[in-house]
């Protein structure tokens, strides 16, 4: 695959990553895992629940090939 078609490819990707993001926010603020109230207008809560976001975006974006595993770990080193 050239530059330009991963480029686009990866563009394409984005929306639907930016507003999986943004409402699996949403859904983890409104469970009442966490006392929201209990944090003050800072970035320790967002950060906390982003973090937490992040990882199960992760596992919704990670291959699915022992190929595609194997160059997931190599690229963690760079």
């Amino acid at each position: 695959m050239d530059k330009a078609v991963f480029k686009e490819k990866v563009d394409a990707m984005m929306p639907d990553l930016v507003e999986g993001i943004r409402k699996e926010c949403s859904r983890l603020y409104d469970s009442r895992a966490v006392d929201t109230g209990a944090y003050e207008d800072n970035y320790q809560l967002p950060k906390i629940i982003l973090a937490v976001v992040i990882e199960n975006q992760i596992r919704q974006y990670s291959p699915l090939t022992n190929e595609g595993k194997k160059e997931v770990k190599n690229l963690r080193h760079f």
